[in-house]
């Protein structure tokens, strides 16, 4: 029995994404900073992903990814829980021709069992934190782990535990409870628009490599926007495109070195399923 709509709309973070979906690509996808970190994790996504690959999308938003890599050659299937961001990447496939080799469904990632296993897949991407909005992610690995070809890849990009840059940023506007939300508790609490409060959990690396094994083997990992700041500082800088080109230089000479890549606002790691 498949999730019927009114059961997928009916959680906390379905709402809020759905609310905020119609702004969601002026206010962060396409602002200075939010491109700058876009691109940097498409870097990556060139390394892993090859034309003709089958590459299911976790929590695709307005699609932005997917079309991304479909049109680099790659077929896409790409699930969001949010119904109306579906909507968006669904339009966006259309307006690029490319609804032969993407796919857009509604459908949230705790339900990966409703998915078919005769389409087995050569990688799984999840950009920008979805994967920060599951409680348990062990049951989310074996249901990769059966759609996963062996030696396929995953690709997560999931907020750090620490960012120096919000720890910093959220004191000078007076905000000190947000500086410190992510390391001093494994759990916190998001909003998007007006709607509630939903439940964000922080996984440390160590975290993720316990829950993907012993199917999954860590293999790669970096920081993303380390001198590039957060999202939430775009009015701001957002408005000296050179200082930010400069910082966005920085962040890639020092991604993947120990000690900075666990300073960014996201982290970046690369999974490969075992034989």
């Amino acid at each position: 029995m498949r999730p019927s709509r009114e059961s997928l709309l009916a959680t906390p973070v379905s709402r809020a994404f759905d609310e905020v979906a119609s702004r969601y690509d002026s206010q962060w996808t396409d602002s200075a900073i939010g491109q700058l970190q876009r691109k940097a994790s498409w870097r990556l996504l060139d390394r892993v992903f090859q034309p003709g690959h089958h590459v299911l999308d976790l929590g695709c938003g307005t699609g932005v990814d997917a079309v991304y890599l479909t049109r680099r050659g790659m077929t896409v299937h790409a699930i969001d829980v949010a119904p109306a961001m579906i909507a968006i990447a669904r339009r966006r496939s259309e307006d690029e021709s490319l609804c032969g080799r993407l796919r857009t469904q509604v459908l949230g990632i705790e339900d990966l069992e409703f998915l078919p296993g005769e389409q087995v897949y050569d990688g799984v991407v999840s950009n920008f934190s979805p994967l920060n909005c599951v409680a348990d992610l062990e049951p989310v690995a074996a249901q990769l782990q059966r759609l996963v070809r062996p030696g396929g890849t995953l690709v997560f990009c999931l907020m750090t535990r620490f960012c120096l840059w919000e720890t910093l940023w959220y004191p000078l506007r007076g905000e000190l409870k947000k500086a410190s939300r992510r390391w001093r508790s494994p759990q916190s609490e998001a909003r998007a628009g007006s709607s509630e409060n939903f439940p964000v959990y922080h996984q440390s690396t160590r975290d993720m490599e316990a829950a993907f094994a012993p199917a999954f083997r860590l293999i790669h990992r970096e920081g993303l926007g380390i001198f590039v700041p957060p999202s939430d500082a775009n009015p701001v800088l957002g408005r000296f495109p050179k200082l930010l080109q400069g910082m966005a230089r920085l962040d890639r000479i020092v991604a993947a070195w120990p000690g900075f890549r666990s300073l960014g606002d996201h982290r970046l790691l690369v999974f490969q399923r075992g034989a």
